[in-house]
């Protein structure tokens, strides 16, 4: 099986990190000093030997989660489900090329955007978690729920945006076919 791709590592490095900061901050917001405590430690150049790595793995195992969290929760949606197998064969059969290549880019797209959404909103819950530790800037504090949750439906737009453009690309390389090789359309529910 090969390894995953770069931009498939990085985006869920990406949307680990983001969930991970959002943890942070419901941990800090529940409990006052942690962020002092992460800091104090974060100086020595034993946490930057030790420490570093392991969050790195935590991070991506975050992202994973996320990803994996809003596929369960999201797939139940017709506008949010992955792509049909059908539609993976045909563009599979089309050839070695760009077609693919795109198709691909679209469907990790559709997949980290989804993964965003989730870690999006759990950066909203933290942010208002920080809400008691930041007296007197509480407006700070409700521009950055808006703003994640506002980050949170964009993701979502853009992911439903990603996947029609797969399944046009799809539809692109059924009508490219040779008339041997032509397949049944896809029907929803299958």
């Amino acid at each position: 099986m090969p390894g995953a791709s770069l931009e498939a590592v990085t985006g869920r490095l990406g949307v680990g990190a983001v969930a991970f900061l959002g943890l942070f901050l419901m941990v800090d917001g529940l409990q006052v000093g942690v962020f002092e405590l992460v800091e104090t430690y974060g100086k020595s150049s034993t946490w930057g030997i030790v420490g570093v790595v392991p969050t790195a793995v935590v991070i991506y195992v975050i992202g994973v989660f996320c990803v994996g969290i809003a596929e369960l929760g999201l797939s139940r949606f017709a506008v949010f489900d992955g792509p049909k197998p059908r539609d993976i064969l045909v563009v599979s059969r089309s050839g070695p090329g760009l077609l693919q290549q795109v198709y691909a880019d679209h469907l990790r797209n559709h997949e980290l955007l989804k993964g965003a959404a989730v870690s999006f909103m759990i950066l909203a819950v933290g942010s208002l978690a920080e809400w008691r530790t930041l007296p007197g800037f509480e407006i700070v504090v409700l521009l950055a729920t808006g703003g994640a949750i506002l980050l949170s439906c964009l993701s979502l737009v853009f992911a439903r945006r990603a996947m029609g453009q797969a399944a046009a690309l799809a539809a692109v390389a059924q009508n490219e076919m040779p008339p041997n090789q032509k397949m049944e359309p896809a029907r929803s529910g299958e």
